[in-house]
């Protein structure tokens, strides 16, 4: 049954935004630049001028290195939804869910604060042992081996729908032990749900976000209750099993906690490999080092990290006063927006900033995992998917003066979350079939 008053509120929140937007954007406002320009980095490059700038909002941004760590990093910081200060930040930010949903994002690790978020960290860390990543790499060889295998010998091959996508959606569901056969659903729902991690665009694209949120969650929560009841080797199976020092996990913490792994481990590692892909085909020397030597591509994951910075921007909201370098200072309840994308070209950080270089000593200083205490939970991940599998495609197509687009790259239409849709290219003729572990 709709319930109309959210409804109301969710489109009036939706309206206003853009219509707010749209407004500031002429004025120069952060704000409305954010969401009208088609330059991010150049976005950052001026408010780099300043260390914090304030927009009509009453959000504050930054794109100085030096403040956006200190801020992730800072115990006062939380990465959760702020509560409104007045009747128009209440219709901006549109209603919370309802209580008794669980929500892939509110619920999620990564937006819990002090006590609460301490207690599901000390409980969820167990579940990533050893011998659960092992497991981990060797599904992931074991796709990453098959998918390069299944490209066709000659003629054009989309590598984000037939490669990037589908390599770490396959090892997300090996992990949380979703059947094969659902597999297909399961992705739907994660790409539906990466569509709108900044702001729905609109009122339909809102109930599309929330079904598939419901339908997730609800999938996974009876999948749990399955494992609670016939473990078998995942995570779900370890999250339910976990205990230390008496405490367990509730199911709304492990439902919310694999529902963003599958937001966080997914999406991020498809925009690495489809934009860091498409960055070295301007750069042919370093992708015929990675593939003579393969050593390289770990260096290559990082600084495509920095370069492409999947994740463009994150919030964060003063519990208490954050004293910042340079004399900044956050208020209680202050919310700023921190540029990463724009921190990760800070020059004063990174030498020569927009030049990708796989060799640069300091790339992993970048910020696109967070910092501090919400440091992403699944970047261990993501960097493994990422270098095994741009191993197997260089060991699969090592000809790499013939890899070449074959149509126009198609970029994704968040602004949060940025990357390819598509990247349809011709690798040239493949070697031997990649070795499966």
């Amino acid at each position: 049954m709709i319930d109309l008053k959210r409804e109301l509120h969710v489109g009036a929140s939706i309206g206003l935004f853009w219509a707010m937007t749209r407004a500031y954007s002429l004025v120069g406002d952060p704000t409305g630049e954010l969401e009208s320009t088609d330059d991010v980095l150049g976005f950052c490059r001026r408010l780099r001028e300043i260390p914090v700038v304030s927009s009509r909002t009453g959000f504050r941004y930054s794109a100085d290195y030096e403040i956006c760590s200190a801020v992730l990093r800072s115990p006062d910081a939380s990465a959760g939804i702020p509560e409104p200060r007045n009747p128009l930040e209440a219709i901006l930010l549109g209603p919370m869910p309802p209580e008794d949903r669980i929500d892939p994002l509110l619920d999620a690790i990564i937006f819990k604060d002090g006590a609460e978020h301490s207690r599901i960290r000390k409980l969820v860390q167990p579940a990533f042992t050893h011998r659960v990543m092992q497991s981990w790499r060797e599904a992931t060889e074991r796709v990453a081996g098959q998918l390069v295998d299944s490209f066709p010998t000659s003629g054009p091959v989309d590598l984000v729908q037939q490669w990037a996508t589908p390599l770490p959606m396959a090892v997300i569901c090996e992990i949380l032990g979703v059947p094969f056969s659902e597999r297909v659903t399961f992705s739907a729902w994660g790409d539906t749900l990466a569509s709108g991690l900044d702001r729905a665009r609109s009122l339909g694209h809102a109930r599309a976000m929330e079904a598939a949120a419901v339908e997730l969650t609800d999938y996974l929560a009876a999948l749990l209750a399955e494992r609670r009841r016939a473990p078998s080797d995942d995570l779900l199976s370890a999250l339910a099993q976990v205990e230390v020092d008496g405490e367990t996990l509730t199911d709304r913490d492990i439902v919310g906690t694999a529902s963003f792994l599958l937001l966080a481990g997914f999406e991020t590692t498809v925009n690495l490999l489809g934009s860091g892909t498409r960055v070295l085909l301007d750069h042919r020397n370093q992708l015929a080092d990675v593939a003579a030597d393969h050593s390289l591509i770990p260096g290559l994951v990082e600084e495509s990290l920095r370069y492409v910075s999947p994740v463009q921007f994150t919030f964060r909201t003063a519990l208490a006063p954050i004293d910042l370098p340079g004399g900044e200072r956050l208020d209680e309840r202050d919310t700023i927006v921190l540029m990463l994308v724009g921190a990760n070209r800070d020059p004063r950080v990174f030498t020569d900033p927009d030049r990708f270089d796989i060799r640069r000593d300091n790339a992993r200083r970048h910020l696109a995992f967070g910092f501090g205490v919400h440091h992403c939970l699944g970047a261990a991940l993501a960097r493994m998917e990422a270098e095994i599998a741009w191993r197997h495609l260089v060991e699969r197509f090592p000809d790499t003066d013939a890899w070449q687009l074959a149509g126009d790259p198609v970029p994704t239409p968040g602004r949060m979350v940025r990357g390819l849709r598509s990247l349809p290219m011709t690798l040239g003729a493949a070697a031997h079939a990649a070795a499966s572990a």
